[in-house]
């Protein structure tokens, strides 16, 4: 963020000739004149594409959609000045971008563009008006909501067409809508992958004619239905397409994710794709990465149709364009200042009972995933566990069924509840994941939960949901919108790396998200297993077996555990206490690394070697032990149950900090590191003592049994050491240069590293749990007040 905000008045400063730009005469060179004199010639030339038409002229544009559209249209024909897709920025009237690798800053202002820096010189130039390079395309207005007293109205994509992607949509006019539910009426048979949502997204198979019929509640609760059709034209006979997936619907605040893909002919390749809103009121495009189009919906008065448009650039010259359409659904969410809701500055998802039977088909969403759940003050609507108890209480502490988890279960998409229940069909051979579900209310799975997480305030645990998708269609419904990805420690002259491996084979595949891939269901094994392991042991953590026949249906989820928490009894407190981390200095570390605190000059100094001199005397298993003490042990958890359990060790390593040098996983040279580190000596009875008491079903030795780890070969890249102990090197020779796929699995690997940085979900607060505490005040209590 300091970043950004210097770059930003940097760019303020140049955008107007200040810092003494007033006071001397620049002389510019002469390439810099020669540049701003290309740009210029080019908008007086005549011939295509450079006088490109966007879309038919008419009707207001918008200065902000108009500044876009002549930046992306720069990038697609002057890359060599303005490489990439940075960011738009806004200082001082200018609205523009900065290309870091030409050191080039492109700017609007009035409807003129103008350029700094690199081959343009130290000077602000202007090239000429917006309109002699474009006419900006403007936005285009639905006829939605006209009848008088309509409660509802229906969408479909305009011009569909064979090879490219469809959508409809069932839009609430006078309120919102509830329980929505799709059925195909005529046509070809689509695979309906989003029927309980209000906008349904699927490719044609055939040319003709689609109907379908949305069924929904209006805010009387009175059922109602709307018919919505569309006509599929043929695939046009073009070599280069480009498809954009998928059509969605989110309430207002949600992040939102939308990708195109292009198909080229051989010989040909993509030379740029660019993005234009084309309806809606404005939202501020991330297109970074080119073919994928990120923001967050905006605020809108009643439910609002947002349409872009994607166009496919070739290097040949050829070109095409679809567009996809994000219906905004007016969902008020709690406010970020409202100290009493559950989800303060949360974004809620709209979610279902995932079985339609289950007894508590009514009351799950209202009990864990509502925006208007309140905690406390006047408006307080906790349940109580006589509404939702924890899945012990139905069980009396046994192994649950399948059919008794699922009863549990909400979801955003039938598909993930079909899916979790296969994995635990034929995924938890052992049943220990049904087993840890004992601590929980509730199982949320949505496309738009991102990191995965445990709250003890509803004793619910909340699943991203690209740990479970199998097919293409699947995938495209789940939001790619990062989740917590922080610049935490990235001034450090280290960073620590995981995985986890099976027969000397990393068990995290990759998979090219601009592929259509189907997953098998150990590939979701392999994706959840060790997510279960952790955010389970965090349920386990606050309320274990120990504790299951203790709990009081007249409180709510919370309340019971509270009391718990609030006296220090968590094993979280007890077995640190017994088996503290030592390090003060890496102790400190995890307050920069995943805290966000500003790393004193002493940190920035330390060296992979001296983290590692910090780190391997003591008793954690990954330095994401030090972010919290509830991480501490459900780290330790996560890893003794993956190699006790499954068969499948940790890798832990610190390295040097990636860098342009170091983009890949064969050039990051490991300066120490361990596989298996749960089994240390010194580090197995800690282990065993969380075992005892989060898992008993566990064979007590079972920390005892595990072998010690094996030392990783320093000064070898992170590739290498995946085979333990060291093989014949089969590697391409170390200075031979990292391949886009060796860094598109990097990027990958730190991803799924970095899911677990961020802020610590508030818990409710303790003023009534404490009141009701007789006898000496417990220290959470003490520092509640």
């Amino acid at each position: 963020m300091k970043r950004l905000w210097v770059l930003a008045c940097a760019a303020a400063c140049l955008l107007s000739a200040c810092g003494g730009g007033n006071e001397r005469e620049a002389q510019a060179p002469s390439a810099a004149a020669q540049a701003a004199e290309a740009l210029r010639s080019a908008a007086r030339a005549p011939e295509a594409p450079r006088r490109r038409t966007l879309a038919a002229a008419g009707g207001s544009v918008d200065a902000t959609d108009a500044a876009n559209q002549l930046m992306d249209y720069a990038e697609t024909y002057y890359p060599a000045f303005f490489p990439s897709h940075p960011v738009t920025a806004s200082a001082q009237g200018y609205t523009y971008r900065y290309y870091e690798a030409t050191g080039v800053y492109l700017g609007v202002r009035d409807g003129q563009v103008y350029v700094l820096g690199g081959s343009f010189g130290t000077e602000v130039r202007q090239v000429g008006a917006l309109t002699q390079f474009i006419t900006p395309a403007p936005r285009v207005l639905s006829a939605l909501c006209d009848a008088p007293g309509a409660v509802a109205d229906g969408f479909a994509t305009p011009n569909a067409a064979v090879g490219k992607n469809a959508g409809v949509s069932v839009v609430g006019c006078s309120g919102a809508l509830g329980s929505p539910q799709w059925r195909q009426t005529t046509g070809p048979s689509v695979n309906l992958v989003s029927d309980k949502t209000q906008t349904l997204s699927f490719d044609p198979p055939a040319a003709g004619d689609y109907a379908f019929e949305a069924s929904f509640t209006d805010t009387s609760g009175l059922l109602r239905t709307q018919t919505v059709a569309l006509h599929a034209g043929p695939q046009a006979d073009a070599a280069a397409r480009v498809t954009v997936r998928a059509s969605l619907s989110v309430r207002m605040g949600g992040k939102v994710s939308v990708r195109a893909w292009p198909t080229v002919p051989a010989g040909d390749a993509v030379k740029a794709v660019t993005w234009t809103q084309i309806e809606g009121p404005p939202v501020t495009l991330d297109t970074r990465t080119s073919r994928l189009a990120l923001f967050t919906a905006p605020e809108v008065p009643r439910d609002t149709l947002i349409r872009l448009r994607a166009t496919l650039y070739t290097e040949q010259g050829r070109s095409d364009s679809d567009e996809v359409m994000v219906l905004v659904e007016r969902q008020v969410q709690a406010s970020a200042n409202d100290e009493n809701a559950v989800w303060a500055g949360d974004h809620v998802a709209r979610t279902y009972a995932y079985r339609s039977s289950s007894p508590y088909r009514d009351v799950l969403r209202r009990c864990v995933y509502d925006p208007a759940l309140y905690h406390s003050g006047p408006r307080y609507n906790v349940c109580t566990l006589t509404t939702l108890p924890f899945l012990a209480q139905e069980t009396r502490g046994a192994m649950p069924t399948v059919e008794q988890v699922m009863d549990r279960v909400l979801v955003s998409h039938d598909w993930l509840g079909r899916n979790f229940e296969d994995f635990l069909r034929n995924r938890d051979p052992q049943g220990d994941f049904r087993r840890m579900l004992n601590s929980v209310t509730a199982i949320v799975l949505a496309t738009e939960i991102r990191p995965s997480f445990y709250y003890a305030g509803t004793g619910a645990i909340y699943l991203d949901a690209d740990n479970f998708w199998l097919t293409p269609e699947e995938r495209d419904t789940v939001n790619e919108a990062p989740d917590y990805r922080s610049d935490f420690g990235s001034a450090l002259q280290y960073q620590t790396l995981w995985r986890y491996v099976q027969d000397n084979q990393n068990i995290f595949a990759y998979f090219d998200p601009r592929q259509r891939i189907t997953r098998t269901l150990d590939d979701v094994r392999h994706e959840a297993a060790w997510l279960l392991y952790h955010e389970l042991g965090h349920a386990l953590d606050f309320l274990p077996p120990a504790a299951y026949d203790g709990l009081n249906r007249n409180q709510s989820a919370w309340q019971n555990i509270a009391t718990r928490y609030a006296n220090g009894q968590l094993t979280s407190d007890t077995v640190p206490a017994l088996y503290p981390l030592v390090s003060a200095e890496m102790r400190a570390l995890g307050q920069v690394q995943f805290h966000g605190d500003t790393p004193s000059a002493e940190q920035r100094g330390y060296t992979p070697e001296m983290v590692a001199g910090f780190f391997s005397p003591d008793l954690a298993t990954d330095d994401y032990n030090y972010s919290t003490q509830f991480e501490d042990i459900a780290m330790t958890l996560e890893e003794l149950l993956m190699q006790s359990r499954l068969g499948i060790r940790r890798d832990f390593a610190i390295t040097q900090p990636r860098t342009a040098s170091t983009a890949s996983s064969s050039s990051l040279i490991v300066q120490w590191g361990q596989r298996g580190r749960v089994g240390t000596a010194s580090i197995r009875p800690r282990a065993q003592a969380i075992a005892l008491a989060l898992t008993p079903w566990l064979d007590p030795a079972a920390a005892d049994q595990l072998p010690e780890p094996i030392d990783m070969r320093g000064g070898q890249s992170w590739d290498d050491n995946l085979a333990q102990p060291s093989l014949v090197r089969t590697a391409r020779a170390p200075n031979a240069a990292a391949t886009l796929l060796d860094m598109q699995r990097q990027q990958h690997e730190l991803q799924r590293m970095q899911r677990r940085a961020g802020p610590a979900r508030k818990l409710p607060p303790l003023a009534a749990v404490c009141a009701a505490i007789s006898g000496p005040t417990p220290p959470r209590c003490a520092a509640a007040r």
